[in-house]
């Protein structure tokens, strides 16, 4: 699955690979549940979902 990303000051999603996702989730929430994050962010994006994380938005492309 193909999961775009986009900042809040960004105006274009970009597709992301899953390593730099989890470096952005950590940069966001930390160190502690970012791996929990990413798996939870995966699921929903599955399911058609736009999440936010931070100032981060995640989404399935």
């Amino acid at each position: 699955m193909k999961i775009a990303t986009k900042y809040s000051y960004e105006k274009v999603w970009q597709e992301t690979k899953e390593e730099d996702l989890l470096r952005m989730i950590k940069e966001e929430v930390g160190e502690e549940g970012a791996e929990g994050t990413l798996i939870y962010v995966k699921d929903a994006c599955k399911k058609g979902k736009t999440i936010t994380v931070g100032s981060c938005k995640f989404k399935k492309l």
